[in-house]
């Protein structure tokens, strides 16, 4: 008897050892046992380069740039300013910047060198330029027979002089002289030395702040409308944005999209303000010229597709003048962005 209980205990150990091994090597517990939580691990922040130049095609985002708008714990957002727009290039082609602002034949030419990749989002300046000086012009006619300073040459603003002179009947009737660059032309002004120029802000009320005879004579966005019959404005400025990145966060673009309407709108409501922003980070030296500057900047948000058809005609226009200004071909449907 003694045998037979002995054995029933050591029977019994054995299954209870068995048992606990099997529940210790993970076999699955009773019904009431609450199954093990599976922890993922967090996925990493996906880093967002936002770009543009220093000078009036970035005001309109200076809120965004000084309150770091949009980083978040899924989107690590860096905001840089170029001094040109060489040094943009390269960089939005090879994808180290997802999101840009850039003069708007450079839009179409990134377009063309990555075969669509780069798509225009919105429009973001609108007619900046100005013919000024000391002279007593009132109207484009008014400058046959004389000489108008220039710089950019191969630019927007050449291209645009350009059509308006020859939409006016002053093709060759009018010397074109360019300077080096933007500063420079607008030292041969403040000097008298140049009498009649074609600038674009900030450099038209810098010209005026250091000499009182320097006025504003000319809006080359009004007269662009003129010789275009309306079909198209003056634009200067764009955002583009990687097509790739575009499609893959979707989310974060229309809150992009929708920040930088309200910058614009505060910026144009607050110039004051926005100016000291705007030295603060180091886009313009100056925030008292920043600030006298800002209404006449043409600071807008314009989205492509409400655009388009400006913009196509615009294009043309520059096409028409040189192939190379926009890249070689005209863009199609697919290079205006849409949410």
């Amino acid at each position: 008897m003694k045998k037979i209980n002995l054995l029933l205990a050591l029977l019994l150990i054995v299954v209870l050892v068995t048992g606990c091994s099997k529940y210790i090597a993970g076999q699955k517990p009773e019904a009431n046992q609450p199954p093990q939580e599976i922890q993922e691990e967090p996925e990493e922040p996906v880093n967002v380069t936002i770009a543009g130049l220093k000078g009036p095609t970035s005001i309109g985002m200076i809120k965004m740039i000084d309150e770091k708008a949009l980083n978040s714990s899924n989107y690590n957002v860096e905001y840089v300013a170029e001094g040109a727009p060489d040094s943009l290039t390269a960089k939005i082609i090879n994808g180290e910047i997802q999101i840009s602002s850039v003069p708007i034949n450079l839009a179409s030419v990134l377009y063309n060198k990555t075969g669509g990749n780069i798509q225009l989002m919105a429009v973001n300046t609108i007619g900046n330029l100005y013919i000024v000086g000391t002279d007593e012009v009132t109207s484009i006619l008014d400058l046959e027979g004389k000489t108008l300073g220039m710089s950019g040459k191969g630019s927007t603003p050449d291209y645009a002089i350009n059509y308006i002179l020859k939409q006016n009947g002053l093709e060759g009737k009018v010397e074109l002289d360019y300077a080096a660059d933007h500063a420079t032309m607008a030292q041969s002004v403040i000097a008298e030395d140049s009498k009649v120029a074609l600038l674009p802000q900030p450099f038209v009320t810098q010209t005026m702040m250091k000499n009182n005879n320097v006025k504003m004579l000319i809006d080359l966005n009004e007269e662009w409308k003129k010789a275009s019959s309306d079909a198209s404005q003056l634009y200067t400025g764009c955002i583009v944005v990687s097509k790739e990145f575009a499609e893959n966060n979707k989310e974060f673009i229309a809150e992009f999209l929708k920040e930088y309407e309200a910058s614009v709108n505060w910026v144009n409501e607050n110039p004051k303000d926005a100016s000291l922003l705007v030295e603060k980070n180091e886009l313009m030296p100056s925030a008292t010229l920043v600030e006298k500057a800002i209404p006449f900047c043409g600071i807008t948000f314009l989205e492509a597709q409400e655009e388009k058809t400006g913009l196509n005609n615009f294009y043309k226009v520059l096409f028409d003048s040189n192939p190379a200004s926009i890249g070689g071909k005209l863009p199609d449907d697919a290079f205006y962005f849409a949410q």
